[in-house]
């Protein structure tokens, strides 16, 4: 977008125009590298909403203020027509007709109407202007008029060529070539007039005129009439203007709220007159517009005024009271000073001296001969212009001379004792001019005092103060004649003063030297000859007592300048006030660093020195930037995006939006349409996410990443160049938690975590009573072996006792039979002298001890406990054993053999063999079974 500040500014030319003409124009030319669409657009629709809609070439354009938009229309062919009905806008072009809708997610969407009404096309039908009437919307091309009502059409048709049409106070105006001009009423077309005047006359403009039952009419090339329908007669408006209009052709027209006329031309781009022909403002391509070729004009809610192009759109601020408008001229250099004198604007840059006349708005600087190089000071002393340059001095009443080749030369002040007398600061030396009978002429330098020196003033009691240009500031007092110096005081510390006094500037306010340090003000106490704080001006000028700079306006004012940007102040009698306050932000970074200047010409105007040109500022003008403080800034476009940036539009219907996690990236796309000449930017704030508001902004967009989950108020507002803010937007944003997080999960991991803690303690209990079992299978086992050692240890003694008593049986049975053997033996040895009764007896007794019972029953019980119930299990088993087998598996059982069972049967070993092979039988065991195994194992 390319910004020309082209303007009239009457109130800053003290009289030169008219002021009755129409109030300084801002004209913002957007080209189609501005609106990416093609270069000629047709007409102009602007909605109450701000939004302003282009017919292009290319398709519908729509403007938010902010961003363009370009829809391409739906047949490829051009758009010719555009109108605004609400929520609905409507285009028409090369045998297509229709509306757009806006959808869902803030895209226009668009519907044809061609189709029911196509039948009532010509060959080459095609729509040129649109109207809304009341409920009826109205097509015109040049075979009729098509009136869209209740979804249906009603077509009038004459056979006339319908060479215009037009809205005059909602009533639909259609010019037929020489046919004469109609209205439509009902339906119908009624005749306004049909006089000859118009034969062969193309009419390109109608509108009410001023006078009651009158018409404008303005023709292609045959000038401006108006029309007196009660006479039926046309006479010519704007006599001075008719040569222009027939010259130039007129092609499209308007009036103003005021009841000037506009008129836009083929030849000559756009002008604005009164009805007597005063021309209120012109532009073409020689002043700012891309083309001389006008194909629309239409006002916005604002009354300001845009164009369609034959290349590129054009807005034009009529709004009047504006404050300042600034005019860029890259060629001249950076401006470093400047002057308005004899009717000459004056402009001293780093490349010279520039001047051009200050009635010609539109002509270009010329360089002052001989001026080439930096310029650092303009000053008009007496009705002569003096000039601070690399070279020395200039100064001019009539003509430019030098009068001081002493090079740098900055400040020029006069003395206050001695108004004959003028004191120049430069790159090394002070400088005297004196007023003589021929003039102003260099006087002398100063000895005693070579320093590079850039403000200077003079007090009360005579003391030049001089600050240097870098560093430090000196109290110098000079002799009567100004020749030398008789003292000289550097200060580089003030009282209350931080330890870097940084830039040091000199300046007076009321007669009172002052010291800008950029922190806060200080100035010379005469009593206590010392410098102090000057506390009246520091309390008073809130952020401007860190002014690093101070020029002097009229009648007690004052400009300060800063970091924060220029205030201008009264300061009279000990009394403050504000007067005007310019942001820097207005100024776009052309202020020149360390350098800044303002120069004020009268009382009505300054002008501010900018790198690449120069402001002016109207200090009559109200309008700072306030309207903005009624207006909010329109949510245009929402967008979430997941974790691979795939977009998902959102509907912005209502004021909230409800992001699932996985979409918990936002673009939000803003518009404010709101133009008049003020650049905006936007800043916003999250409270809990970002608390403080973002830094401003050129882009209407904002890119929220990984935003967490929660409810947030996303705060978004426009601020302008004044650092005024427009109503805050406020958008509610809910985030819900990822899966992970939601109230079911929570529920389940309540659940879960209940759950393992139940598992847990069950498998802690579980593991508790593991550790007891084990400690108590230990425990039984310790019991069990100390049990089976017990055992082990009886049945040891058991063993050894049963073997003891078998052993013992055994040994007393093999006396018994070795005694009986004896006996025996006696027997036949005596025969009948060992009587047969007594060895009959003895024998007997012996059998008995042998075989006795009781022997067995003490046998049987050491048995029975070494092993228990083994005899009740064999005859379990085997209940057909006799007592004999079972004595004989006892033995078994303990291991004994057939040798030793012997004496314990009372038989021979044989005969405990055979006892042995019975048993097996009885036993069921095969020829290959352990008879001793079988019973150690039963």
């Amino acid at each position: 977008m390319k910004l020309f500040y082209i303007t009239l500014f009457i109130l800053l030319l003290n009289g030169i125009i008219d002021h009755s003409v129409l109030s300084a124009q801002s004209l913002i030319s957007f080209t189609k590298d501005d609106y990416q669409a093609a270069s000629q657009n047709w007409s102009i629709g602007c909605a109450p909403t701000g939004y302003i809609y282009f017919g292009n070439s290319s398709g519908l354009l729509e403007f938010d203020g902010v961003s363009w938009q370009l829809y391409p229309s739906p047949n490829a062919s051009i758009i010719r027509a555009v109108a605004v009905d609400n929520r609905r806008v409507y285009t028409g072009g090369y045998r297509e007709l229709g509306f757009w809708e806006r959808t869902q997610n803030s895209q226009l969407q668009y519907f044809s109407l061609t189709d029911s009404v196509k039948s009532q096309f010509g060959i080459n039908e095609e729509f040129w202007s649109i109207f809304k009437s009341q409920e009826q919307i109205i097509f015109h091309s040049f075979a009729g008029i098509y009136i869209y009502e209740n979804g249906s059409f009603t077509v009038l048709k004459n056979g006339g060529f319908f060479n215009f049409a037009t809205l005059v106070d909602g009533t639909v105006f259609v010019a037929i070539h020489n046919d004469g001009i109609y209205r439509t009423e009902n339906n119908q077309l009624i005749p306004v007039t049909n006089s000859d005047f118009l034969k062969e006359k193309h009419v390109r403009f109608i509108a009410k005129g001023h006078l009651p039952n009158t018409y404008y009419i303005g023709t292609e090339s045959a000038g401006m009439y108006i029309l007196n329908t009660t006479t039926d007669e046309f006479k010519p408006i704007a006599n001075n203007l008719q040569s222009f209009f027939i010259t130039n052709k007129i092609n499209h027209g308007a009036v103003t709220a005021e009841g000037d006329l506009i008129i836009g031309t083929i030849l000559d781009g756009v002008i604005g007159f009164s009805p007597t022909g005063k021309v209120k403002f012109q532009y073409n391509n020689k002043n700012g517009l891309q083309s001389n070729t006008v194909l629309g004009i239409s006002f916005d809610q604002y009354n300001n005024m845009w164009l369609a192009l034959d290349a590129g759109i054009e807005y034009i601020s009529l709004t009047p009271g504006n404050n300042y408008r600034m005019y860029m001229e890259k060629e001249i250099g950076a401006i470093y000073s400047g002057a308005l004198f004899n009717n000459q604007l004056y402009l001293g840059t780093n490349q010279g001296l520039y001047v051009k006349s200050w009635q010609d708005t539109d002509g270009s600087f010329k360089l002052v001969d001989g001026t080439q190089g930096q310029v650092w000071d303009c000053e008009i002393i007496d009705n002569h212009l003096f000039i601070g340059h690399n070279k020395g001095t200039f100064i001019s009443s009539n003509e430019f001379s030098l009068l001081s080749d002493y090079s740098g030369a900055y400040n020029i002040k006069r003395h206050p004792r001695h108004p004959d007398v003028l004191l120049q600061g430069t790159y090394n030396d002070l400088i005297v001019y004196r007023e003589t009978q021929n003039g102003w002429k260099m006087s002398n330098t100063i000895s005693g005092f070579n320093n590079l020196t850039r403000f200077i003033e003079v007090d009360h009691l005579g003391n030049l103060w001089a600050s240097h240009f870098y560093s430090g500031l000196y109290k110098i007092r000079l002799n009567d004649d100004f020749d030398n110096v008789e003292s000289v005081i550097k200060y580089d510390k003030f009282e209350d003063g931080p330890e870097q006094l940084g830039h040091l500037n000199v300046f007076k306010i009321e007669n009172q030297i002052v010291i800008t340090t950029g922190h806060k003000l200080y100035t010379y106490d005469d009593l206590k000859n010392t410098i102090v704080p000057y506390n009246l001006l520091n309390d008073a000028l809130g952020d401007f007592k860190a002014a690093k700079r101070i020029v002097p306006g009229l009648n007690h004012h004052y400009w300060f300048i800063s970091e924060k940007g220029i205030a201008y102040f009264k300061i009279y009698a000990n009394e403050v006030s504000r007067i005007k306050f310019y942001p820097k932000q207005l100024f776009e970074n052309h202020l020149i660093p360390d350098h800044e200047n303002i120069v004020q010409f009268n009382d009505t105007t300054a002008m501010v020195c900018l790198e690449n040109g120069y402001m002016l500022l109207n200090l009559n003008g109200n309008n700072e930037g306030i309207d903005i403080a009624s207006h909010e800034i329109t949510l245009r476009q929402v967008t979430a995006t997941n974790r691979k940036g795939k977009p998902f539009p959102l509907s912005i219907e209502d004021q909230s939006i409800n992001l699932p996690h996985s979409l918990n990236n936002l673009i939000l796309r803003y518009s404010f349409p709101l133009l008049n000449g003020e650049t905006v930017k936007f800043q916003y704030k999250i409270p809990g996410l970002y608390d403080q508001w973002s830094a401003l902004s050129n882009k209407p967009t904002i890119e929220l990443s990984r935003i967490p989950s929660g409810t947030y108020t996303i705060e978004v507002k426009a601020v302008n160049n004044w650092l005024k803010s427009s109503k805050t937007h406020l958008l509610k944003l809910i985030v819900h938690p990822p899966w992970y997080q939601t109230t079911y999960a929570i529920a389940g991991y309540l659940l879960l975590m209940v759950g393992l803690m139940l598992g847990l303690k069950y498998i802690t209990s579980r593991k508790i009573k593991l550790k007891e079992k084990r400690k108590r299978e230990e425990k039984e086992k310790e019991l069990i072996q100390l049990k089976n050692e017990k055992l082990s240890s009886e049945l040891s003694y058991k063993s050894q006792k049963l073997a003891s008593s078998a052993m013992s049986i055994i040994k007393k049975n093999e006396f018994l039979l070795s005694l009986k053997a004896k006996i025996k033996k006696h027997k036949e040895y005596l025969g009948n002298r060992y009587p047969d009764k007594y060895y009959q007896e003895v024998i007997d007794k012996i059998d008995d001890n042998i075989s006795g019972q009781d022997d067995w029953q003490l046998f049987e019980a050491n048995f029975e406990q070494a092993h228990e119930a083994f005899l009740k299990t064999m005859k379990k088993k085997h209940p057909e054993l006799t007592p004999s087998d079972l004595r004989l598996c006892a033995y078994l059982r303990i291991n004994l053999t057939s040798k030793d069972i012997a004496p314990l049967l009372g038989i021979t070993v044989r005969g405990v063999e055979n006892h042995r092979y019975r048993l097996r039988k009885k036993l069921g065991l095969t020829a290959e079974d352990n008879l001793t195994d079988y019973i150690l194992n039963a």
